[in-house]
């Protein structure tokens, strides 16, 4: 039986963070108006946070802020659309000023789905111009990103976080038809979601605070109390353990002085990632829904199968959630993202592929030949019922990998069609490197902690080959020289 939450009980919960982080940036905001480190948007969406809580004491940070807004510099990395965005939910921000801040600054417009609609939310409160070209960009997203009930981040590829973006920025047009469509977006949310707490498991942007912000707005306006009650938990727990809100929530680690791709103490971030844009932004939505109804329930499920690129299985064991179609390597998971007793035992991985980064095709769970620095790389993958299957390429070999779900354990079956499989390491599931591992034999690994089982047919190894995943430093369960080989993950072992 499923506990009520009191509506009211939420809205105070976002509010109490709203403001936890509405200090922080108070606090940390320079006398300059920056913060301590670089930002894209940052002092918008804290301007935003500050006027809207309407508490004097912030009132001589949002007038710093708002000055050195007047005289940021608007080179080819402005973003127009999140600052314009924010400044027009500023109540004490006129027309003039915000004119003044935004000057001529182009908009960006990049060719991905959350930008566009970004674009389109804030052109349908303009002139009547503006309107029609909220309307043309809408036609645009409607043909290119929009497959019900998903929004690509890009054309073929798959992103939870964006999507959640994509469902909150709908969930308040002033549009009947578009308001509808995020109905049908967030109980996509609610299905990505239940009740772990992570609405964002696969594709870009996994796990990080945007996603996550921006889906308990859609949840919570929509009715899903439950989901977005996981989430409040999840935010309440991590900023108890960290004292703020880190921009990749499933790695707490204290902010280093120089955060990035590359930075071992931030993993799953990517080069356009700022903490502090992330921060005011988590901030400024809280707030929002904080200041929401909550309808009485959710609205009756909307007769939407999951997408056939999704794979979402829940059982009173584990969550299991895989992407399977995308253009890069994290945009596909070839192993499912699995929670289990409130942990996540296989991460989502891989990350930045542009600049230097934790990630590397040895990030990508699938088999290889090690010793010759040769990985196996994604093709394609079919979602049937409760079995995936995946074909990959190896050294110029072709692969297979199966995965059967059922309620109280996993399949996994690999294959590699080749003779010599000396030096072949089969599976490659990559898990975070705090858990305790037993060995009661040599085919089978116990995570005691979670009442989990690893049993293969032939021996299993454990490596730490200084992998990374989402979650940050990872070992490499995987079976050596074989060409096929079967891998149970099991909660009740018989």
């Amino acid at each position: 039986m499923q506990v009520p939450v009191d509506p009211s009980n939420l809205q105070e919960r976002c509010l109490r963070l709203a403001r936890l982080i509405a200090d922080q940036l108070a606090d940390q905001q320079g006398e300059d108006g920056n913060f301590a480190q670089h930002s894209f948007y940052a002092k918008a969406y804290a301007l935003a946070l500050w006027q809207n809580l309407g508490d004097t004491c912030y009132l001589p940070k949002s007038i710093v802020a708002i000055n050195v807004l007047k005289i940021e510099k608007q080179d080819q990395l402005y973003h127009r659309e999140f600052i314009e965005y924010a400044l027009q939910s500023c109540p004490d921000v006129n027309v003039e000023t915000r004119n003044a801040i935004l000057r001529n600054a182009p908009y960006q417009t990049p060719k991905v789905a959350n930008w566009l609609m970004l674009a389109m939310r804030i052109r349908q409160s303009g002139s009547w111009w503006d309107k029609l070209r909220a309307k043309l960009n809408w036609l645009y997203i409607r043909i290119r990103f929009w497959r019900m009930p998903a929004f690509m981040d890009r054309p073929g590829s798959f992103s939870a976080q964006y999507h959640a973006f994509c469902a909150a920025l709908l969930t308040d047009s002033p549009i009947q038809a578009q308001r509808e469509i995020a109905t049908y977006a967030t109980s996509l949310i609610a299905r990505l979601c239940r009740t772990t707490g992570i609405p964002n498991p696969v594709g870009r942007g996994a796990g990080q605070s945007f996603g996550v912000a921006t889906a308990l707005y859609a949840l919570l306006k929509h009715g899903y109390r439950a989901e977005g009650e996981a989430i409040l938990f999840r935010l309440e727990q991590i900023l108890l353990l960290t004292e703020t809100l880190p921009l990749n929530l499933l790695a707490p680690n204290p902010l280093p002085e120089a955060p990035g791709p590359d930075n071992s103490q931030t993993p799953g971030w990517y080069s356009y990632n700022r903490h502090y844009d992330y921060l005011a932004f988590t901030g400024f939505w809280l707030l929002r829904t904080a200041m929401n109804n909550i309808p009485e329930s959710a609205p009756t499920n909307p007769a939407t199968a999951t997408p056939d690129f999704l794979m979402i299985k829940d059982t009173r064991h584990y969550h299991a959630r895989m992407c399977l179609r995308g253009k890069t390597s994290y945009d596909v998971t070839s192993s499912p993202v699995l929670i289990t007793n409130g942990h996540i035992f296989l991460p989502p991985t891989s990350g930045e592929e542009d600049f230097p980064s934790l990630y590397c095709p040895a990030s990508q769970p699938l088999p290889a030949f090690a010793g010759h620095e040769s990985f196996g790389a994604f093709t394609s993958g079919t979602v049937k019922d409760t079995n995936v299957n995946i074909a990959f390429r190896l050294a110029g070999l072709r692969g297979q990998r199966s995965i059967t779900f059922h309620e109280d354990e996993i399949v996994i079956y690999d294959q590699v069609r080749t003779d010599s499989p000396s030096g072949l390491h089969l599976f490659r599931l990559l898990i975070p490197a705090g858990f305790t591992i037993g060995r009661p034999d040599k085919t089978r690994i116990d995570v005691p902690e979670l009442n989990l089982h690893l049993i293969a047919d032939h021996p299993l190894h454990i490596a730490d080959d200084g992998l990374f995943a989402v979650t940050g430093p990872v070992k490499t369960i995987f079976v050596p020289n074989q060409n096929t080989a079967t891998l149970r993950i099991v909660w009740n072992p018989s």
